[in-house]
């Protein structure tokens, strides 16, 4: 994978060069019920006369040529070998010596040998990824304990790269192998490719045992006129098969020469793989369900006018005054277009002052921990490129006359504020700026970000910035981009145990793209699920963690939601809001024993959540109107 390929794979002196010492027994199961047909419907209709043959189909309900057989022979390669050999050559097949380093082997005999021998297990892991990630911990990439699950999980993972495996001494052997390899071309529009092989598993399965392989492949160019009509329509068309004659020679030759020698048949040798341990398990989810209770009804402002209007972000500052985010209509040369504004609101105020307007923005408002700033992007009325504005509580909003060229990233950007300012993250994380005054700060690389395949993500909140990544969530310094500590999670993705395709990583525990937030004032922070009960219903929510201790608090669920939409927290770190978009908020005392309460949003699909800052209301916006809900009469 491209994460071990980013830095230079170390070789340690003490690896294995004996032979492993397996783990398991000669294959019990065979494809028996097989046979030989020469029915035009087991290849495909454009195959030419000349190249159609009879064909090997494993499987009593196939209809189609099998692609592939393997035999496997409980005989050793010096036995198998000169039977096969002499039958092909009576077919008019001469094989060639063609012996294979074990770092090549296909995908389904690399998956058995790292299944079957758990010291190979242990040569790639102290080999190849161990000093890798003892790098990675001094780069301030990974948390020593990050290092330590990784190489749990390496352990007992049967799947390598290439490259991985070439770099460790003991996957430089190579296995004895022999080989018939042909292409014959059928005209201008065809051809077939044999290759057929006596491979040696010794170095494989740990045992003194043979695999006899025959596969061929038809090339078929496609009709003109089908290509014409489909544009991404492959120019050839690919049919795999197994020559029914070859095969039951072979197979002949090995009994008469070998009757002791137990034989399997398979189409595939992913069949065999022996079982490894799982991996270590992700942390349990403890499971907090809202009980039934009244809801809190809220206080309703409707601010519908003729024209379209939806209101898209609120941010409250401090002396109570709303800021909300608007998209309306409204006429621009003569012609209705749909424009972005900013709005303040005072509560006994009518009428709103716009504070900005563009063409497009103001959707996100990025806030200082007091509240008494935040930033936003949009395009101006002019047509401009977007651009970044600055509100000052009593200054109004002010645009930062960023260079063109960060100007252009802002669209992509992923943001954390502190009382400096924002800290700007490139998409995905791979580095952070802070805004300086004017300007961006020279970027600051995040060592982090190449060890997780599908980037991260930026939490909201808290008092150094927290991501989201595909193993857990982590702190950064703002300062140097390096990781200052990390915690596992649940899952957060149904799936499989190990069946991750990246090296040490747990695909259920990959973030999900939905809101968490971090509270530094409260000391916890969420972060989304997205999981399917057994029945097939959405089980979605936060998991909630101490940031203190570490340790984890709870799982909240959200009910009857398809997925976490909006999250908020009061500033004094007591509250969390949860929307799903359900008609309901779900409103939790987090380090608090009584159940979440509820809060109605009758007919209003919510945009948007924040808190006042005494946290003593909780503000939505959606569609024209502006829910206020108070719980606390304090």
């Amino acid at each position: 994978m491209g994460i071990w390929k980013s830095v230079p794979l170390m070789l340690v002196a003490t690896l294995i060069t004996g032979t492993a010492c397996a783990e398991m027994d000669f294959p019990a199961w065979t494809q028996s019920d097989w046979r030989v047909e020469d029915d035009r419907a087991s290849l495909n209709a454009m195959t030419p006369a000349s190249m159609r043959t009879p064909v090997l189909i494993l499987g009593e309900g196939r209809r189609i040529a099998s692609e592939s057989v393997v035999i496997l022979i409980d005989a050793p390669f010096e036995s198998v070998r000169p039977v096969v050999e002499q039958a092909w050559a009576k077919r008019g097949y001469a094989v060639e010596k063609a012996p294979l380093p074990l770092a090549n082997l296909g995908p389904e005999w690399q998956q058995i040998m790292l299944a079957a021998q758990p010291d190979l297990r242990s040569a790639l892991v102290d080999g190849g990824y161990a000093p890798v990630l003892a790098q990675a911990v001094k780069d301030g990439a990974l948390t020593e304990i990050e290092r330590r699950h990784r190489l749990q999980r390496l352990a007992v993972r049967t799947q390598a790269s290439e490259d991985a495996l070439r770099q460790v001494l003991a996957f430089r052997k190579a296995v004895q192998r022999t080989r018939y390899y042909r292409e014959q071309r059928v005209g201008n529009d065809a051809r077939w490719v044999d290759d057929y092989s006596i491979l040696d598993l010794r170095l494989i399965m740990g045992l003194p045992v043979t695999a006899v392989t025959v596969k061929r492949e038809h090339i078929l160019r496609r009709p003109q006129r089908i290509l014409s009509g489909l544009a991404d329509t492959p120019q050839f068309l690919k049919q795999g098969l197994v020559p029914g004659g070859d095969f039951q020679a072979t197979l002949a030759a090995l009994k008469q020469a070998l009757p002791d020698a137990a034989l399997r048949l398979v189409e595939s040798p992913a069949a065999w793989t022996p079982t490894v341990p799982l991996p270590p398990k992700l942390p349990a989810p403890d499971w907090r369900h809202p009980t039934e209770s009244a809801t809190i009804k809220p206080a309703v402002r409707s601010l519908r006018t003729t024209d379209v209007l939806s209101l898209r972000a609120v941010h409250s500052l401090p002396d109570g005054v709303l800021i909300v985010g608007v998209q309306r209509e409204a006429r621009l040369n003569n012609e209705a277009v749909l424009i972005a504004q900013l709005w303040r609101l005072v509560p006994e105020v009518a009428t709103p002052e716009v504070l900005w307007q563009g063409l497009s923005g103001a959707e996100d408002l990025h806030a200082n921990p007091k509240g008494s700033r935040f930033w936003f992007t949009g395009q101006p009325l002019n047509g401009a490129p977007t651009a970044l504005f600055q509100y000052r509580q009593g200054e109004g909003v002010n645009a930062v006359d960023l260079p063109a060229e960060d100007r252009q990233r802002l669209a992509f950007a992923q943001w954390w504020v502190d009382e400096d300012g924002p800290v700007i993250a490139a998409h995905s994380v791979a580095n952070l700026r802070r805004l300086e005054g004017a300007t961006l700060s020279s970027s600051q690389p995040v060592p982090r970000k190449k060890w997780f395949p599908n980037g991260l993500r930026l939490l909201a909140g808290g008092a150094a910035p927290w991501v989201e990544d595909g193993q857990g969530v982590a702190e950064l310094d703002p300062d140097n981009g390096r990781v200052t500590r990390s915690l596992q999670v649940p899952a957060r993705h149904n799936g499989l145990p190990g069946a991750s395709p990246w090296p040490g990583l747990d695909s259920r525990a990959m973030s999900v793209d939905l809101p968490g937030i971090v509270s530094a004032k409260g000391q916890w922070l969420a972060t989304a699920f997205n999981l399917e009960e057994k029945d097939g219903d959405p089980l979605v929510g936060v998991h909630l963690f101490d940031t203190d201790k570490g340790d984890m608090l709870y799982s909240a669920v959200l009910p009857d939601a398809g997925s976490v939409r909006l999250t908020a927290a009061s500033s004094d770190g007591r509250w969390l809001a949860l929307y799903g978009g359900t008609g309901t908020v779900f409103l939790w005392d987090v380090r608090g024993d009584s159940p979440p309460l509820r809060l109605a949003s009758p007919g209003v699909t919510l945009a948007d959540l924040t808190f006042s800052d005494d946290g003593r209301y909780l503000y939505g916006v959606g569609n024209e109107h502006i829910l206020t809900w108070q719980w606390r009469h304090e």
